[in-house]
């Protein structure tokens, strides 16, 4: 008997199975990386997140065994699409489905692009987006740094470092990361209500978020994460007005250098290939790209 695989939005009552699946099809079940239910609850809980109505899983005899998740952009007029299947039901039309569920609610947003990222070795998915009209936009290095010790962290002169302080940063934050990042592809300008719960998620630790100050105005930040023995650069910049200056290294290490003190052994980063300058100084720091992915497009007007 033939089973037959359905495509439905998502429930909140899904949400244990749809956290064990997501890990799975991601390839992080058992390590660091591994979504708990606890950050699960919060990732589904962000703004704009509104899983019930932008989130679609394909069940199959009860179970699931893939999704497809949205995430509206309304100041790029675009909506982000992630997605997966699990290996055992790839390969039967499950991916393409999920797709076409993605599309049909982009379209009912009113977006005028969908933007989706894709291991650049996984031929598989290449060919699903590419019949469906997408095609590749930008090419991203994920790196890793892994050694015994870090470079040493020295402040241009006149400058100081400060963590992020709860109830009271949130608007320096939105700012400056919205005025490093503007010019920056696929960077969607972030709200106050956005930041003020992303850096409550259990992965965020305030201490992590460290501003480099100059006479008490802040001039740049790396925002880290962490999980378990793993640390993550998410983001960093610095105030066009203060760049040039040997900021974003230093604010860089800065961050580095609070994750090895919460013992951390690994720390990775995302970067765009295109931004040579950013991938000297990774490179130079020690850092080692790992994997690669791409970016597809596909315009709906």
């Amino acid at each position: 008997m033939t089973s037959y695989t359905q495509i439905r939005s998502f429930r909140w009552e899904d949400t244990e199975d749809f956290r064990r699946l997501f890990n799975d099809v991601s390839g992080i079940t058992g390590t660091d990386k591994e979504y708990d239910p606890e950050y699960m609850r919060q990732f589904l809980s962000l703004p704009m997140c509104d899983p019930e109505e932008n989130c679609f899983v394909a069940e199959n005899d009860g179970r699931l065994v893939g999704f497809a998740l949205l995430s509206p952009e309304p100041p790029l007029d675009r909506v982000v699409a992630s997605n997966g299947v699990l290996p055992s039901h790839r390969n039967r039309g499950t991916g393409p489905l999920l797709l076409g569920a993605c599309i049909e609610r982009a379209r009912e947003l009113d977006v005028s692009l969908i933007h989706s990222e894709t291991p650049a070795q996984n031929a598989a998915s290449h060919h699903v987006l590419e019949s469906e009209g997408f095609y590749p936009v930008k090419h991203f290095w994920q790196m890793r740094w892994q050694r015994d010790e870090l470079p040493p962290l020295e402040l241009p002169c006149g400058y100081s470092l400060r963590s992020f302080r709860l109830c009271k940063d949130e608007p320096i934050l939105t700012t400056l990361q919205n005025e490093a990042f503007g010019q920056n592809w696929g960077f969607s300008p972030n709200t106050v209500d956005q930041i003020r719960a992303r850096v409550r998620v259990r992965r965020c630790d305030p201490d992590g978020i460290v501003f480099i100050v100059k006479d008490d105005t802040v001039a740049g930040y790396n925002w880290t994460l962490r999980s378990g023995r793993t640390g993550w650069v998410s983001m960093t910049g610095v105030s066009s007005a203060y760049r040039g200056r040997g900021l974003g290294q230093a604010v860089v290490l800065a961050g580095m250098h609070y994750l090895r003190t919460q013992d951390v052994e690994a720390i990775e980063l995302e970067v765009d290939y295109e931004n040579t300058p950013a991938r000297a100084l990774y490179l130079k720091l020690g850092f080692e790209t790992a994997s690669e992915t791409l970016w597809y497009e596909k315009r709906l007007k």
